[in-house]
């Protein structure tokens, strides 16, 4: 899709929800837009068409308050925006903070194992910007995945976001390559075979093989890198990051 047409999508769905009721739940058409234009914009690494989709989240998420769907939407995209910022070395803090906010009230309407572990995951950037939270931020990280993998023990997007925070995390404290390898293969096996209902999360596939190929880059085995990096852009050829990757092998 174009930069005109997202920007053409965001202003028609804008409008509807102008004038929607704002009562009751969103139409799931909706959320499967929003979602497919997170991950458009987010595999892409496009900021322009990542805002036009926040900006649209929030629209819907305004008309429809009560609705955890629309309010997990919002948040997440908040969240992919924040995940881009910090790659390109900015301060994504507040991005996350708000994206936290939004999650958290999201649950209290539409529990979904992707909150849980993306309020996890969020918890622990904020750590590595701010140590002195460490204790405070990691027990809640820490329960945050418990109720992920309590809600979709099965989820392959919570194995994919154990498996990236793995990478980062010390093995004394439940991390490191190893277990990261094991939970980003288990991600992928269960990716094989996912299939969610209209509307609820579907991102993370091609991602799933582009950490693993880090994983891999990390232990020294670069021609398996090289083959998850292929993998991943097979999967989403607009992949800017899995590109990246792929590119400084060489």
């Amino acid at each position: 899709m174009t930069r005109v047409r997202t920007l053409f999508v965001v202003a028609v769905l804008a409008g509807a929800c102008t004038r929607a009721n704002a009562q009751g739940n969103a139409p799931a058409k909706w959320a499967d837009t929003i979602s497919a234009e997170i991950e458009k914009a987010q595999i892409a690494g496009d900021d322009t068409k990542l805002a036009a989709a926040v900006a649209l989240a929030g629209r819907v998420a305004t008309a429809y308050p009560t609705d955890g769907l629309m309010l997990h939407y919002q948040g997440y995209a908040i969240y992919r925006q924040g995940i881009l910022k910090m790659g390109r070395g900015g301060d994504a803090s507040a991005a996350l903070e708000q994206a936290r906010d939004i999650l958290e009230r999201s649950l209290k309407t539409r529990p979904l194992p992707e909150t849980h572990v993306l309020l996890s995951s969020i918890d622990g950037q904020l750590i590595a910007k701010s140590p002195n939270r460490a204790m405070e931020l990691g027990m809640a990280s820490q329960a945050s995945q418990t109720a992920a993998l309590s809600l979709g023990p099965n989820n392959p997007r919570v194995w994919l976001l154990r498996g990236q925070g793995a990478i980062f995390t010390p093995p004394e404290y439940g991390g490191g390559l190893s277990a990261a390898e094991g939970q980003l293969k288990h991600a992928i096996e269960l990716f094989a075979k996912d299939a969610p209902k209209r509307g609820e999360p579907s991102w993370g596939r091609a991602e799933a093989y582009a950490w693993l190929g880090q994983v891999y880059e990390k232990q020294g085995d670069k021609t398996k890198a090289a083959s998850f990096y292929k993998q991943a852009l097979d999967i989403a050829p607009n992949y800017g990051y899995a590109r990246m990757l792929a590119g400084a092998l060489k």
